[in-house]
């Protein structure tokens, strides 16, 4: 006969069958009462698992290109400020200022050619650079001295291929989820 401790009570006990892992009848109703509220929370355990996979299947079904241009514009727009944070502004050569600010920095990723007049450039990273708060908001973008800064920057042949392209262009969900995710991986690449 085998000596082993009771798994309810701890007690000492000589083992008489096999399966045996109490003490006494007392220690085996609790552990079977045990064993059914273990068995009970793997079971809601999974089944939280599963309704979160359908949650979040449905959030990705019901996602509009809308949400996701925003959340894509969102990830480009902090790549662009990790990738510029130590060089001057683009358009009057200024430093630009880390940390705090309106949304939680001080400079802007400012597009050369806007959203608006050339929404297939949102994320061309050769027309977006770092730029000071007031070059962008209150001077209109600084288009004359930005355009002298971007040529000194990417070359005159690059600029020059922005100003020309005029490709129309569409995205789609599945294109937008990958550029978030490309553009958190290089945000943490640069973290």
């Amino acid at each position: 006969m085998t000596i082993r401790k009771c798994k309810i009570c701890n007690k000492p006990y000589e083992k008489q069958r096999m399966g045996q892992v109490v003490c006494s009848p007392k220690c085996a109703m609790e552990y079977v009462k045990q064993q059914k509220i273990a068995k009970q929370k793997k079971e809601q355990a999974a089944q939280r698992k599963e309704e979160r996979t359908k949650t979040k299947a449905m959030k990705a079904r019901l996602e509009s290109v809308g949400d996701l241009l925003k959340a894509a514009q969102k990830e480009f727009n902090r790549y662009i400020r990790l990738r510029d944070k130590n060089k001057p502004c683009i358009s009057c050569g200024r430093p630009l200022r880390q940390g705090g600010g309106l949304r939680g920095h001080l400079f802007d990723a400012g597009h050369f050619r806007s959203i608006g007049s050339a929404s297939h450039l949102r994320f061309d990273e050769a027309n977006v650079h770092g730029q000071c708060v007031y070059c962008n908001r209150y001077q209109s973008g600084n288009h004359v001295n930005y355009r002298q800064g971007l040529i000194e920057r990417i070359s005159l042949a690059e600029v020059e291929r922005l100003e020309s392209d005029n490709t129309p262009r569409k995205w789609d969900k599945e294109e937008l989820r990958n550029l978030i995710q490309q553009y958190k991986e290089k945000c943490k690449a640069l973290d």
